[in-house]
C-alpha cells in the first residue's frame, strides 16, 4: 500500500468524502494533507481516499479534526432546555461530559427541599422525570440532541440524597447507602465520581468518606474528578488530598479547571503542576483540565462561609435574618480562611459580577462594588456595603449566579500549555439572550485555538486539538472517539483556521463562535456551511461498567 493511502482506497460507497483537507488527527502529530471518508457513521478512510463518495466536499484551505470533547461541562439539565446546544456546536464540540463538581442530575429526591434547592429544582423541576441514575440516563437516551453526552455521578448529589446538606460524618448505614447509589450510577453508565469540595455538602465530607466512594467507582472502571477543596491559599494541600484519594482508591484522577485564585497566590500553579508530574512518576494517573480565561463562575451562595450552608437554603436564609450571624459573615469575608475558600476575598467586590438574577435583572453584568456605589440592587439612594448587597441579592434569589475574577493570565497560560492539561468550558448549554453568562460557554474552545494556539503560540494547533480530542478520549477510555482514524466514530469538525474568532465577552456574551464550517456527529451534519442543520444525531456515551458499543 502506498504510504498515506487508506485501506479503503479504491472502494466506492462512502457516504461522504472530505477532499484536499489539512488533517489534524487528535494524537498531537503534525498536520498532514489528505482526504477523510465517512461511511456508516464512522471514519472509513484517511489519506488518499479512492472511489467516489455519495457526497464530496472540497476542503481546500480548511482543517479537518476530531469533534471536540468538553470533559468538564455542567449541562446535566440544561441540555433538556435546548438539545440543539448551539453554543457548543458553533465551537465544534461534539461530546459534553456533565456531572462535574460533585453535582449530577441524579440521584435526586425532589421531595427533599434541600436536594431540590441543590439542583435548582425550583426552576427546573418540570424537566426532572427521574429519581435514579438509570432513569436519568433513560431520559437522556430519549432526548433528540445535536451532541453526544456522557456524565459522571456527583458525590454531592449522592450525599444530599442520603443525608441532606448536614455538616457531619455519615453513619455506617449512610455510607453503605451512598456506596449503593454510586454502584447504581456506574452500572447505568457513569464515567466515574466527581466531587465539589468547596460546595455544600461536599465541603463537609472528610477524605476517608471520599476514598470509600471513589473506590467504588474505580473498581468499575471509573475515574475520580475533583473540584479541589481549595484553589486558593491551600491549593497545594488540596492537590495532595486529591492524590491521596487517587492512591488509596486506586482511581485515575482528573483535577477540574486547574487554577489558583487571589493575587497573593499567583504563581502557585507552577508548583502544583510540578506535583502532578511527581505523582505521575510514582505511578498515579493524574491529569487536569483548564478553561482559557481568568474568571470563574458559580452561585453567589458559594461565596459565603461554609458554616452558613449547613442547613440548606432555609437554614441559610434564617442566618441572614440574624444580626449577629450577619456581622460574623462580614468579619469572615474580610480575610482568608483555612477552613473554606473565600472567593469574595480572592476577587474583591470589584471582581464579582452578577451573571444571573431573576429578582434583579437590572444588575446583570455589574460588579458588587458598582451595585453598592449606586445604592444597591433595589431602590437604594446612597452607597452601601458590598456585603449588604450580597445579602439582598441572595435573600431575594437564592440561585443568583456570579462571575468571579481573581485569576492570573500567566498562570492560565502555564496550565493550558502543560502536557497534562485538557481544554474545558466549565459551562453548560445556554439559551441565547438569557441572563449574562460567562463568555466561556460560547468561546472556550474557539479561544484556545484562535487566541492561544494560532495567534499567540502558547501551544501549537496540533497540541490544542489534542487537548480537546485525543487526550480527553483517552482519559475517558474511549478509543473510538477523539481521533481521525479508520474505525473511529465520525465526530468531525471542519474549520477555517484563519476564520476562527469570537465576539462573546464579559457583560456581552451572547454571540456564537465563528470559523466552524462543518460539524458532524456520528457522520451526520449538525452544522453545514456554517449553519445549523437541525439534525439531532447525538447519543448517550456510557462508561463504567457499561462500555460503549
Amino acid at each position: 500500500m502506498t504510504r498515506g493511502t487508506s485501506a479503503a482506497s479504491g472502494r466506492s460507497g462512502h457516504d461522504l468524502v472530505l477532499r484536499n483537507a489539512t488533517i489534524i488527527d487528535g494524537t498531537g502529530a503534525p498536520s498532514r494533507p489528505g482526504d477523510v471518508a465517512v461511511a456508516g457513521g464512522r471514519v472509513a478512510g484517511v489519506g488518499l481516499v479512492g472511489g467516489k463518495g455519495r457526497l464530496e466536499l472540497d476542503c481546500t484551505g480548511l482543517t479537518v479534526a476530531p469533534g471536540f470533547i468538553d470533559i468538564h461541562s455542567h449541562s446535566d439539565l440544561s441540555i433538556f432546555r435546548d438539545p440543539g446546544a448551539p453554543n457548543y456546536v458553533a465551537q465544534g464540540v461534539t461530546l459534553i461530559v456533565s456531572g462535574n463538581c460533585g453535582f449530577s442530575a441524579a440521584p435526586v429526591d425532589l421531595d427533599n427541599p434541600e436536594v431540590a434547592a441543590l439542583l435548582e429544582g425550583e426552576r427546573l423541576a418540570d424537566l426532572i422525570t427521574w429519581s435514579t441514575f438509570a432513569g436519568y440516563m433513560e431520559a437522556l437516551e430519549g432526548l433528540p440532541k445535536a451532541v453526544n453526552v456522557a456524565t459522571l455521578v456527583g458525590h454531592g448529589s449522592v450525599r444530599a440524597t442520603v443525608m441532606g446538606l448536614g455538616d457531619r460524618a455519615p453513619s455506617p448505614g449512610e455510607l453503605e447507602a451512598m456506596r449503593s447509589l454510586v454502584v447504581e450510577a456506574m452500572e447505568a453508565g457513569a464515567f466515574g465520581l466527581s466531587t465539589g469540595l468547596i460546595y455544600a455538602p461536599g465541603v463537609f465530607a472528610n477524605t476517608d468518606e471520599i476514598i470509600e466512594l471513589a473506590r467504588v467507582a474505580a473498581e468499575r472502571g471509573g475515574l475520580y474528578a475533583t473540584h479541589l477543596r481549595s484553589e486558593s491559599d491551600l491549593l497545594l494541600e488540596a492537590v495532595g488530598e486529591a492524590a491521596r484519594i487517587g492512591r488509596e482508591a486506586r482511581a485515575r484522577v482528573q483535577i477540574s479547571h486547574h487554577k489558583v485564585s487571589g493575587r497573593r497566590n499567583w504563581g502557585l500553579v507552577k508548583t502544583s503542576l510540578d506535583l502532578l508530574e511527581a505523582y505521575r512518576r510514582t505511578g498515579l494517573e493524574v491529569t487536569c483540565d483548564v478553561y482559557p480565561c481568568t474568571a470563574g463562575a458559580t452561585g453567589l451562595s458559594a461565596l459565603f462561609p461554609s458554616w452558613t450552608r449547613r442547613g440548606g437554603k432555609e437554614g441559610f436564609l434564617a442566618l441572614l435574618r440574624d444580626p449577629e450571624a450577619r456581622e460574623r459573615i462580614k468579619r469572615e469575608l474580610g480575610r482568608p480562611s483555612l477552613d473554606w475558600q473565600n472567593l469574595y476575598f480572592d476577587a474583591g467586590p470589584e471582581g464579582v459580577y452578577v451573571s444571573e438574577s431573576r429578582a434583579f435583572p437590572g444588575v446583570l453584568g455589574r460588579s458588587l462594588a458598582e451595585i453598592a456605589r449606586s445604592g444597591g440592587p433595589g431602590e437604594g439612594t446612597g452607597p452601601r456595603d458590598p456585603v449588604d448587597v450580597m445579602f439582598e441579592l441572595i435573600e431575594k434569589d437564592f440561585n443568583t449566579g456570579v462571575i468571579v475574577h481573581g485569576l492570573s493570565e500567566e498562570d492560565m497560560r502555564r496550565v493550558l500549555g502543560h502536557r497534562l492539561s485538557m481544554v474545558a468550558d466549565d459551562g453548560g448549554v445556554v439559551v441565547p439572550g438569557e441572563g449574562c453568562p460567562h463568555p466561556r460557554v460560547y468561546r472556550a474552545f474557539t479561544r484556545a485555538l484562535a487566541t492561544y494556539a494560532r495567534d499567540e503560540r502558547v501551544l501549537t494547533l496540533e497540541e490544542a486539538v489534542q487537548k480537546m480530542t485525543g487526550l480527553p478520549a483517552w482519559k475517558l477510555g474511549l478509543p473510538d472517539r477523539g481521533l481521525v482514524r479508520e474505525g473511529a466514530w465520525a465526530d468531525l469538525v471542519v474549520f477555517d483556521v484563519w476564520g476562527l474568532g469570537y465576539d462573546s465577552d464579559f457583560g456581552d456574551p451572547h454571540y456564537l463562535s465563528k470559523g466552524m464550517v462543518h460539524v458532524l456527529v456520528g457522520g451526520e451534519f449538525v452544522l453545514r456551511d456554517g449553519r445549523p442543520t437541525g439534525a439531532r444525531p447525538g447519543v448517550v456515551v456510557r462508561g463504567g461498567a457499561v462500555r460503549p458499543s
